[in-house]
């Protein structure tokens, strides 16, 4: 009884202490991360609503925390944040090319937006090299990070608008060209793929040269079918469900045990980017039952039907692909990876993807000096590889 007295009081004092830090960031939010109706309705979307400098945390680049115009699932003019990266020098003539960076699980709360970081840098693989080449990186928090949510957690259509709308707002900041390349990793390799399928639709203007995905989240029934085995995988399918019981009004308890509700609601108030959120969600994770889905949301709807839905399926015609798995991973397993690059190459999409000792977390930095080269080749009008290229297995 005493050690359970004792773990209850740690666990309530350490989510007062995350309730006391993320209160401190109240006004800083109030400030930055919020527009009005009408200077939503004063620009078109990509536009910059405001901007302020920050901490790049390299060498020769210069840095801006951003709000900027996106669109909403219904059509409606909404605010993402976001932060923009550029090198100290002088633009080229046509300006400087564009990587958009989408970044992995942070969380589905406000509070867990990349860009409230003071030192971006540490957040983005690859980046000090991605400067050095002459390019600017255009890193999206997505909707309901940073601004008011709910977060849109693995809703295809909402991160492909705000990661396109991320690449009109670096020229905001710096004369930029029509020419970009995004690279993702894990949710926010789905972003990525997702960036490739609607951006001839979406951002026309554009000039999108090359889809690189860390780990993507893309067969997203396989996902949800193999992942409650792992801690990491009942996170992300419980992050899901969250969100997506906010954004398409479903009553989360027809999804989820009754008795595993609460450790769930506790998993989406807190984020993946410190220590003392990571153990709260450690512990909230231990109070889901082995068992804690009432149903199999890839088979019953309305859940399969959003599985379905945000499942990427498609790129823009020749657009090339490059995928990087890591061999250790067990969230996104390699297999999954695997069938849906072959899917992409029967469609016609020259993919290459490279396997490598990594797991889930490690492989996009693992990985780095080979996608800002691939990057850096397509940006600079080398022609990819034609065909498929996927390890058997």
């Amino acid at each position: 009884m005493m050690n359970w007295k004792r773990t209850a009081a740690i666990v309530i004092g350490l989510i007062a202490l995350a309730a006391l830090s993320h209160a401190g960031l109240s006004h800083w939010q109030e400030r930055f991360y919020y527009a009005s109706v009408s200077k939503l309705a004063a620009g078109d979307p990509g536009s910059i609503i405001h901007r302020e400098r920050m901490n790049a945390g390299i060498e020769g680049a210069e840095a801006w925390r951003v709000l900027y115009r996106s669109t909403g699932l219904e059509g409606e003019a909404i605010a993402v944040s976001g932060v923009v990266i550029v090198p100290v020098a002088e633009p080229p003539a046509d300006g400087f090319p564009v990587v958009a960076w989408a970044h992995p699980t942070t969380g589905i709360a406000q509070q867990c937006a990349p860009s409230f970081d003071q030192d971006i840098g540490r957040t983005i693989p690859g980046l000090k090299e991605m400067v050095k080449k002459g390019f600017v990186v255009a890193a999206t928090d997505y909707v309901g990070l940073g601004t008011a949510g709910p977060h849109p957690y693995l809703v295809g259509k909402s991160a492909a608008h705000s990661v396109l709308n991320s690449v009109r707002a670096a020229g905001g900041v710096t004369r930029t060209s029509r020419k970009f390349v995004v690279w993702g990793h894990s949710q926010g390799g789905h972003a990525a793929l997702w960036t490739g399928q609607l951006s001839a639709e979406f951002a026309p203007e554009l000039i999108p040269l090359g889809v690189a995905a860390a780990a993507p989240a893309s067969n997203l029934s396989a996902l949800f079918e193999d992942d409650h085995a792992t801690a990491g995988g009942k996170a992300f399918t419980t992050l899901a469900l969250l969100s997506w019981s906010k954004i398409y009004g479903l009553d989360l308890g027809s999804v989820i045990e009754p008795g595993s509700l609460a450790s769930a609601r506790v998993i989406g108030k807190e984020c993946m980017t410190n220590r003392l959120d990571l153990l709260i969600d450690g512990w909230a994770l231990r109070g889901l039952a082995k068992s804690f889905l009432k149903i199999d949301p890839t088979k019953v709807a309305p859940w399969s039907g959003i599985i379905k839905e945000n499942t990427p399926s498609r790129m823009q015609a020749g657009l090339p692909v490059l995928i990087t798995q890591g061999t250790r991973d067990s969230v996104v397993l390699p297999p999954v990876t695997r069938n849906f690059a072959r899917g992409l190459c029967k469609a016609g999409t020259p993919v290459e993807m490279v396997e490598m000792d990594a797991d889930h977390l490690s492989v996009a930095t693992l990985g780095a000096d080979v996608v800002v080269q691939w990057i850096a080749d397509r940006l600079s009008g080398y022609a990819a590889a034609s065909g498929c290229s996927v390890p058997a297995g």
